[in-house]
């Protein structure tokens, strides 16, 4: 036969203080778990989601990003006229020649950070289908005009529509702003790729290129073209592919933050600990008298264990409620694959809650079980020796 759970429920409720301080101590571990995990989830959405399905990258052989990659205008040529990339009307490839180079951008308040500030042609907004100018217009070639990320709108100074900002030696206007779906796009500045390789003094060279799959295409053979093709000997990848290895950081900070998370828990564990140690000290002539009753040892064991748990969902609902309104928030982050800054939303998922309840009937499963033992091993005789 199980004790009722709302014995445990009314004994949490009759030790008010030491119930609240140990709730609190488990609900900012879960508060703090469940934030730095949307903050994750946010940096690595914000770069994966840079890769749209059906692109290859094509960067320098050996390169880790495009950002260190070098492409000459030969190899390009080369590359865009290869069965298996898709025509637009007119029939031109659809292949965007670009050169991301960085910039110090001014912050409205704090340091600079370094910025992708990326050379394209018109033919980046259809090999790119996730941007879209959302306010103005395209910048015209040949001309020092520059389209924005949304990202960068009101974090950066002079990346409003119709102001100038500085890149190498000249000032550039923006004439638009666009969205790429909260990709790390959204974080970049992009202009005429041959001002840009005039600004950054790169001649007619390139760093990368994007090209659109035609329908059907085998992307495998196309791969193995680009890198057996003398003419061109470059290394080519699906965009999404290239993006998850950008990402690996992302994954690199979950585990740090699964570390810090258990240190953090085993001091709530403990504080679980002492909290149902004190119930058991002060109750032990109810358990002598719940013995007495009828209830056996393992009866008694599992009550404290679900007071224990109770306490501990309870307190991880309210570190999850404590954590939400950071749900959509929109900060910056070091990408340490480009050491370039990028904005990212923090995204709050179910996955993410479900870890953060499993974290504290965790942390109340294990902060409840030597206590429980001992209520457990408690024998009628010695419970009720001291009424």
């Amino acid at each position: 036969m199980a004790i009722p759970l709302k014995y445990n429920v009314r004994s949490l409720m009759v030790r008010r203080v030491s119930t609240a301080m140990t709730g609190a101590g488990i609900a900012l571990v879960v508060a703090v778990f469940v934030m730095v995990l949307a903050m994750i989830s946010g940096i690595g959405a914000a770069i994966t989601d840079t890769g749209t399905p059906g692109n290859l990258v094509v960067i320098r052989r050996g390169a880790t990003t495009e950002t260190y990659s070098l492409m000459t205008l030969d190899q390009f040529n080369a590359l865009k006229y290869l069965p298996g990339i898709r025509r637009d009307a007119n029939g031109s490839p659809i292949a965007s020649p670009e050169l991301p180079v960085q910039t110090l951008l001014a912050r409205k308040q704090g340091p600079p950070d370094n910025i992708v500030f990326r050379g394209v042609l018109p033919v980046a907004l259809e090999v790119h289908d996730q941007v879209h100018i959302v306010e103005g217009r395209m910048f015209n070639p040949g001309l020092n005009e520059v389209i924005v990320g949304k990202g960068l709108v009101g974090r950066y100074a002079d990346c409003t529509l119709g102001s100038n900002l500085r890149f190498g030696r000249g000032v550039w206007k923006v004439v638009g702003i666009f969205a790429a779906q909260g990709s790390s796009f959204e974080s970049e500045v992009w202009g005429d790729l041959h001002s840009v390789q005039d600004e950054a003094r790169r001649g007619a060279y390139y760093a990368c290129a994007r090209i659109k799959l035609a329908p059907g295409a085998d992307a495998a053979a196309l791969i193995r073209r680009i890198a057996n093709d003398p003419r061109i000997n470059l290394e080519a990848q699906s965009e999404k592919d290239y993006y998850v290895d950008e990402a690996r950081v992302a994954t690199q900070l979950r585990t740090l933050v699964m570390i810090v998370s258990v240190i953090m828990g085993i001091g709530a564990i403990f504080g679980a600990m002492n909290t149902m140690y004190a119930a058991v000290s002060a109750r032990t002539v109810e358990i002598g008298t719940l013995r007495a009753l009828g209830f056996t040892p393992s009866a008694v064991m599992l009550s404290f264990l679900a007071e224990s748990l109770v306490l501990a969902l309870a307190a991880g609902v309210i570190g999850v409620l404590i954590a939400m309104p950071v749900n959509g928030l929109s900060t910056t982050f070091g990408n340490f694959a480009t050491f370039s800054s990028m904005a990212f939303s923090f995204r709050v998922s179910p996955t993410i809650l479900a870890e953060a309840i499993a974290f504290a009937a965790i942390m109340g499963l294990l902060g409840g079980w030597f206590p429980a033992r001992q209520a457990m091993r408690l024998t009628v005789v010695d419970a009720l020796r001291n009424i």
